[in-house]
């Protein structure tokens, strides 16, 4: 949350474009989106500074980089930044590192040299980067967007005036490409000072949590696409599919063994370890019902690929409707 007092604000200063003077694409080709860029660039009054900015986070969580490409057009000379943004961090966070790292960069040049900036324009591909600061400064909840906004007042106070320009990405604008290879090479430097904000660990700890479920559901489900036919079966033979298709049913006896309704894990008809694989392709007193089924030496996947009435008539064809339970003791004499 920003510090700034209330009365204090958006004192002016800054401006936020998000779009561009023509509506591009991102499935336009490049050359398109370039001209629509430059055509909005073209459009902004002549700056003292251009600062191109961008940020890099693997995969949206991880390893993220800020560079920026900052131009003195006054002084005809160039400068570069680079930026840790975080072992855990999102793509917001490292496009708002990279923008706060060079208006700082910016901010932070000598007295009478800085006095003597009137303009500035950042162009950067993060609309939403843009969307969160144009909102204000009292809107603020992110510390490092309410840090970009502190500096764009020292810049507003300082007399200048800031555009901060939505541009696309990769449309072959050098500034912007500069700026992504900047990005990149500070992504993979060492991470250990950047520090891992609350939202994008909370984000981090989400995409876990649901790859892992992601994977054990995999693991445990041996034909997650659905098998054709499936919603066709009456209630007995759709609840019996859906359980082999988990590779959990009470019709072979390692489940019945597990949950200890089984003294053991045999096949009843063959005597080897028994399971939905093997029920349906391995167990030898079977083949002849399933060769009639689906040819010789099926795999899982094409059992259970359907059609869906296949796999219930096996089922009932050899005598599998009930769970294999052991036969109980007879009563004493």
């Amino acid at each position: 949350m920003t510090n700034d007092p209330p009365w204090l604000g958006h004192r002016g200063g800054t401006t936020f474009r998000v779009d561009l003077p023509v509506a591009t694409r991102r499935s336009d080709p490049p050359a398109v989106r370039r001209e629509a860029a430059l055509r909005a660039i073209a459009e902004l009054p002549q700056p003292d500074i251009t600062i191109w900015s961008d940020g890099s986070a693997r995969g949206g969580m991880e390893q993220g980089g800020a560079g920026a490409l900052i131009q003195f057009h006054h002084l005809n000379n160039e400068e570069t930044v680079r930026a840790p943004a975080g072992a855990v961090c999102s793509s917001l966070r490292a496009e708002l590192t990279a923008m706060r790292e060079a208006l700082a960069a910016v901010a932070g040049l000598e007295e009478g040299e800085l006095a003597s900036i009137k303009s500035v324009r950042l162009l950067t591909d993060s609309r939403s980067g843009l969307q969160l600061l144009g909102r204000g400064p009292a809107s603020q909840t992110m510390a490092l967007a309410a840090e970009v906004w502190r500096l764009l007042n020292t810049l507003a106070e300082n007399g200048t005036e800031t555009v901060l320009q939505w541009v696309p990405g990769h449309a072959g604008l050098d500034g912007n490409e500069t700026a992504d290879r900047l990005a990149g090479e500070a992504a993979a430097g060492d991470q250990d000072s950047a520090p891992i904000d609350l939202s994008s660990a909370r984000a981090a700890v989400t995409r876990h949590v649901r790859e892992l479920s992601r994977r054990r559901t995999t693991a445990a489900h041996p034909h997650p696409d659905p098998t054709p036919g499936h919603d066709s079966l009456a209630r007995w033979g759709s609840v019996t599919l859906s359980q082999l298709r988990t590779g959990t049913s009470p019709l072979t006896r390692d489940t019945l063994y597990k949950i200890g309704l089984a003294a053991n894990d045999e096949c009843p008809a063959c005597g080897e370890p028994d399971s939905v694989t093997h029920l349906l392709t391995d167990c030898p007193a079977y083949e002849a019902a399933r060769r009639r089924r689906w040819g010789v030496d099926p795999r899982l996947v094409d059992v259970l690929g359907g059609p869906a009435a296949r796999v219930v008539d096996f089922i009932e064809g050899v005598g599998r409707t009930e769970p294999p339970l052991d036969t109980p003791a007879p009563p004493p004499p």
